[in-house]
């Protein structure tokens, strides 16, 4: 009887080791499905993120305040190379879209002077479940998506490459454009109070600015000679226009003094030297300069701060923003004429792209 006992209990050990094996296969296997199939869902979602930050970060690199940077935006992202499920498929159906405040957000860039931001989804792509679906109540798939913004941030400071000009705002209530619009051609630098003809003419003053404020504003002598900022040296302006050195840093909301002197041969003669460090030193147009544009930098495309007039008699006065001008492709050399550059836009294109501004390109929320 005893033996008989102890081979029953034999069994039933044997039979509860094979059920403990098969629940801990089981369980095992589900393990091992859920780490293959969520490291598989992880690295599909790390693909479709990548995916969506590189493209953001193309296209907002191609913006440029006109209709064509915003085509050539579109077009960084339809031509990224980027892949998923293990780089092997293409994303399709992605959405671009164009926004000036990260608030409204539209698929053609209706405003491209003014749009800053672009944002790229990856819509929701099908990641099979190879192993977790064999334990009952797990999905076949799992969606993954992803979604990207990007923009170009207005900077606040700047160390180097600012121009020594500052253009006067036209709207201090208007804190994007400073009253300005995209082509206005603005006053880098006031002529002489008293031209050749005794008097300064509207002929003598930039296009946006011939009006009969700033006509009496030259002619009394709050603007006249005036442009230069911070520098007063024929020497420091041209490392500053020619090679954008400076030895002072302009910064938001910063008290700068507007120093006089007429320098203007100087002045001429480096502004000129900058036009011809371009491969594209004679085009006229903005337009026609950024699409015939060749390899290397942009020099006719340079950052100035802008101010508001002078607030008391010395020629104080503080920095509202900083801009992005095209300089001409040549200036007057009469010292009673002003020297002049076509308004783009606030400064908020990156480094290489636009000019020699500070690199603000950059994911946001």
């Amino acid at each position: 009887m005893m033996a008989h006992s102890r081979s029953s209990d034999r069994v039933k050990e044997n039979g509860f080791v094979l059920v403990a094996m098969g629940v801990s296969v089981v369980v095992l296997l589900g393990m091992l499905g859920l780490v293959m199939d969520l490291g598989r869902t992880f690295i599909a979602k790390n693909e479709a993120q990548a995916f969506t930050d590189a493209a953001a970060l193309a296209a907002v690199s191609k913006l440029n305040g006109t209709t064509a940077g915003v085509t050539a935006a579109q077009a960084a992202v339809t031509n990224s190379t980027n892949k998923w499920n293990f780089t092997t498929q293409s994303f399709t159906d992605v959405t671009t879209e164009f926004s000036v405040d990260k608030v409204t957000w539209t698929n053609a860039g209706s405003s491209p002077v003014t749009v800053k931001y672009v944002r790229v989804t990856a819509p929701s792509n099908s990641v099979s479940m190879s192993l977790i679906r064999v334990v009952p109540g797990t999905s076949a798939s799992i969606n993954v998506a992803a979604r990207s913004v990007a923009g170009a941030e207005l900077p606040t400071s700047f160390g180097q490459g600012v121009f020594p000009f500052a253009p006067i705002a036209h709207d201090l209530t208007d804190t994007t454009n400073w009253g300005y619009s995209f082509g206005d051609e603005l006053t880098l630098l006031w002529p002489s109070s008293v031209g050749s003809n005794g008097n300064v003419k509207m002929s003598n003053l930039c296009q946006s600015d011939r009006n009969q404020a700033a006509l009496d504003a030259v002619q009394a002598g709050t603007t006249s000679d005036r442009g230069y900022i911070q520098d007063t040296s024929a020497s420091s302006l041209a490392a500053a226009i020619e090679d954008d050195h400076m030895d002072y840093t302009v910064t938001l909301n910063q008290s700068v003094t507007r120093s006089g002197g007429v320098k203007t041969n100087d002045v001429y003669g480096s502004l000129q030297a900058r036009v011809d460090q371009d491969s594209s030193p004679n085009t006229t147009d903005y337009g026609g300069y950024m699409s015939g544009h060749g390899p290397g930098p942009l020099r006719r495309v340079v950052i100035v701060p802008i101010i508001n007039a002078a607030v008391d008699g010395v020629g104080h006065s503080v920095v509202k923003g900083f801009a992005y001008v095209f300089l001409p492709h040549s200036q007057p050399h009469n010292p009673n004429d002003a020297k002049c550059a076509i308004y783009i836009g606030p400064a908020t294109v990156p480094e290489g792209n636009l000019g020699n501004g500070s690199n603000s390109l950059r994911l946001v929320q």
